[in-house]
């Protein structure tokens, strides 16, 4: 099974971010490949990373403080998904 990780960073998006993710998961992927998704939570104070957890409990959250922003987040996102070795990335 090939893994394709998939890489969000969110402050303070809920709506968007369940959309998104909704969406995501309702594509259908080759034969063979799964999905893992990595959100960067960075400080959200709207519930995301809690609705997240609740409706798609697959998503590993990284907890960030608020001062990431997008690339620092992004890159977060992506040394927590560098541990599994994925086949490929997808900046989300």
């Amino acid at each position: 099974m090939k893994t394709l990780a998939v890489l969000m960073t969110v402050h303070n998006r809920r709506v968007t971010t369940l959309k998104c993710l909704e969406r995501l998961f309702l594509n259908p992927l080759p034969e063979g490949y799964a999905l893992e998704v990595y959100l960067t939570d960075d400080g959200c104070t709207d519930g995301t990373a809690e609705a997240v957890a609740q409706q798609y409990p697959s998503v590993h959250i990284i907890q960030g403080d608020g001062s990431l922003f997008w690339n620092r987040g992004m890159w977060t996102a992506w040394n927590e998904a560098a541990k599994t070795d994925p086949d490929a990335y997808l900046w989300l």
